[in-house]
């Protein structure tokens, strides 16, 4: 009976793991091409039974776990090993290889929708609890997840020749403006704020998230 069990285990797996190859796709597409109607679905499938939630996408921490999965293998295939592996000073040396980097990464990003979720209440005049900042989390997730896939390209654009500096830094500046924008107007929508309170909210949860990560590149010479 334990074997019969772990194989019908592994079955749900890898069937698990291969719906997340139609899937993944599928959401970075609604994503990106409707983001804010992204985050209202999340809040809707929330509402429903556990088994009956997200079945035409990918739940959002998992969307936003393989995308910097995928940002890592791709940065893998493309310039090699990062430079915070092959270091050892400061924090650096605390991660010697890829997995204990893409757990920090996962980490690092996953800053972004909590700290937007924490400002979402905070522009919603609501307590700032395990309550309150569940949902605002898995729909954060679904906007963050793409702006976290252009910052990390962006990223290994930047170990290019000098001539790819600007390329990086503006496809980081323009994903950056965009992630503000919706983030402004989802705040706006969703807590009935006023446009100063919803885009002072946007902004600064930005800013926090960006001094953060900053910190971290710098106590690991460069992620």
């Amino acid at each position: 009976m334990t074997f019969l069990h772990i194989l019908k285990s592994l079955d749900e797996l890898l069937y698990e793991v291969t719906l997340w190859l139609l899937f993944y796709p599928r959401t970075l597409w609604r994503s990106v091409r409707h983001p804010l109607r992204t985050m209202r679905y999340a809040l809707d499938e929330l509402d429903k039974d556990e088994d009956a939630q997200f079945l035409e996408t990918l739940r959002p921490p998992i969307f936003l776990l393989l995308t910097v999965i995928i940002a890592h293998v791709a940065e893998l295939a493309m310039v090699g090993d990062s430079t915070v592996i092959a270091s050892h000073s400061g924090a650096a040396d605390l991660i010697d290889d890829d997995r204990g980097l893409v757990i920090m990464r996962i980490v690092a990003f996953a800053l972004f929708p909590v700290v937007m979720a924490a400002f979402e209440a905070w522009v919603a005049r609501q307590p700032v609890n395990r309550d309150t900042l569940r949902a605002p989390f898995s729909a954060q997730c679904f906007l963050a997840a793409p702006f976290v896939l252009v910052l990390n390209f962006a990223g290994i654009v930047l170990r290019y020749p000098q001539w790819a500096d600007v390329i990086a830094l503006i496809a980081a500046a323009a994903a950056s403006v965009a992630y503000v924008w919706a983030e402004a107007l989802w705040l706006k929508r969703s807590t009935d704020a006023g446009w100063k309170r919803a885009l002072s909210g946007a902004v600064a949860g930005y800013l926090v998230c960006a001094i953060v990560l900053a910190v971290m590149a710098w106590l690991l010479g460069g992620a």
